[in-house]
């Protein structure tokens, strides 16, 4: 979700919920260039992958920049097989959107993974 583990830290600044459900947008937007993650055009909203009525979340790896058009013409359909079908179609542009899905979240404190490993505990 995060591209650093300092970027939380700058969320728990923000000073209304609105600023940082704004600043969430954004970084999104950034991530694509402000460009429709579909289609390349200029993005105007953000589309949910699989959809909010198919139980998508509303986490960063399930929203995807797109232009009006792309968001209202895929709707609640799933994602590939519209793809698949439109003109515009781009193998690369799908890849980054799978690869945009399935990204790992950076844990936060990366350290305390290493009080699990055998032999690190304290006696």
């Amino acid at each position: 979700m995060f591209a650093s583990a300092e970027e939380p830290l700058a969320l728990l600044v923000e000073l209304t919920p609105k600023l940082a459900k704004k600043r969430f947008r954004e970084e999104i937007y950034k991530a694509w260039n402000h460009e429709c993650g579909y289609c390349g055009d200029t993005a105007t909203s953000l589309d949910h992958i699989v959809p909010r009525f198919k139980s998508g979340s509303s986490n960063c790896h399930n929203l995807l920049p797109a232009c009006r058009r792309c968001n209202s013409n895929k709707g609640s359909d799933d994602m590939e097989e519209w793809y698949l079908k439109q003109d515009f179609f781009c193998s690369e542009r799908m890849q980054k959107i799978r690869s945009w899905r399935n990204r790992n979240v950076v844990s936060l404190f990366p350290d305390d993974l290493e009080y699990f490993k055998p032999g690190l505990t304290e006696a």
